[in-house]
């Protein structure tokens, strides 16, 4: 059995000195612990690395200067390998400015092998080195020091199988001819507008929206985006502030004075200190004209002719992923392609995706393809 041998690094000289292990190494092997039950930002609680046999947890609550991990992370020539990047990358992008790229995120690559959508990395360790995890600390809170030895051990297997994940599934995709598939992928996750959020549009984020008309979300617009920047500015979590059923009586009822405030179900005597805010906000949006109100994209019921391709080309996409090995699941839902045919489009997307199924499509939609039965299976037959 491999022992879990690492280091605890609790110091900007400790980090410095293992990131200068890692700076000729082609790829790492990284995941973080956080939480963020209790503030705006997620609170980064440990790193994890492994690089070339060398491994380490980090402690950011003790080591104050992060930098040295930033000649890792920006260097073009290191790969930085995760499972299920979003999270790790925005928690990093915050703490360090930067985000970390290029990367290789096994979830996604997962999908494209075809070993499972959406896959937990417990599930992908196990399907791909045939390991069972221990769950035992899976609640630990991360920011109580010290950590256990078990705490400790149990955070530096998900880097530990991370690293033999990633040359296996690295493998793969290059015999598959796959490995350019997950290129917009990862663009797309290290581009720095995947992170950004806007106040004026948290609206669309409140529970329940759907039940409001267009007027009454100009108020829910105004209110939600006072929320997003008082809960930033208090690093605390939105519902701390207000939560969504609050909002959405707001924007419903638009009370016009603190006494008609109070009497909304929920609403404290603590929030009083409010009350002249969410008056003038009401108003504000009460003021705007009819173009200025926001509206949601209300999706229609396809018509019955739409509802039958829309069946034609699941069945296109059953058999296409069949084909390749992969669930359909990771290639498109009914309700994406749905929308594909009701905007009277024909591809899918610009993606890995859509190579797979969007020239079928069109030259089924086109009459050039046809389903048939052959030997008792649904094919594609080409039409001359």
């Amino acid at each position: 059995m491999e022992l879990r041998v690492f280091e605890i690094i609790e110091s900007t000289n400790s980090l410095r000195l293992f990131a200068d292990k890692l700076k000729n190494s082609s790829w790492v092997a990284l995941d973080t612990e956080f939480i963020r039950e209790r503030t705006y930002y997620a609170k980064l609680c440990l790193i994890q690395i492994e690089a070339d046999g060398h491994r380490a947890c980090i402690d950011p609550l003790k080591v104050k200067d992060l930098s040295p991990l930033s000649e890792i992370f920006n260097n073009a020539n290191i790969i930085k390998v995760f499972h299920a990047a979003h999270q790790d990358l925005e928690i990093l992008s915050q703490v360090l400015g930067d985000i970390p790229s290029p990367i290789f995120d096994t979830q996604v690559a997962a999908a494209v092998l075809g070993i499972g959508d959406q896959m937990s990395y417990a599930r992908l360790v196990e399907a791909v080195l045939n390991i069972s995890l221990e769950k035992t600390q899976s609640r630990t809170d991360w920011s109580r020091r010290p950590l256990k030895p078990a705490q400790l051990e149990y955070a530096i297997d998900d880097v530990r199988y991370l690293a033999q994940l990633y040359p296996k599934m690295l493998e793969q995709l290059k015999n598959k001819g796959r490995l350019g598939w997950l290129n917009k992928d990862f663009n797309k996750a290290v581009d720095p507008q995947t992170y950004e959020i806007s106040p004026q549009s948290r609206w669309k984020k409140v529970r329940g929206n759907q039940i409001l008309k267009r007027p009454q979300l100009a108020v829910l617009r105004e209110l939600a985006a006072w929320r997003e920047e008082k809960a930033e500015r208090a690093d605390l979590p939105r519902k701390w502030i207000i939560n969504d059923d609050i909002l959405l009586e707001l924007a419903r009822q638009q009370p016009q004075s603190p006494q008609q405030i109070s009497e909304i179900r929920g609403v404290t005597d603590k929030m009083a200190k409010y009350h002249k805010i969410w008056l003038e906000l009401i108003n504000k949006a009460k003021g705007l004209p009819e173009s200025e109100w926001p509206e949601l994209p209300r999706s229609k019921k396809p018509t019955p002719t739409q509802n039958t391709l829309i069946d034609l080309l699941m069945i296109v996409l059953n058999i296409k992923a069949k084909e390749n090995g992969i669930t359909a699941a990771s290639i498109a839902t009914r309700k994406q392609i749905a929308q594909m045919v009701q905007n009277g489009s024909t591809v899918l997307s610009e993606d890995w995706r859509g190579a797979i199924v969007n020239e079928e499509f069109a030259r089924i939609l086109s009459g050039d393809v046809a389903l048939g039965v052959e030997n008792a299976k649904v094919r594609l037959l080409r039409r001359f």
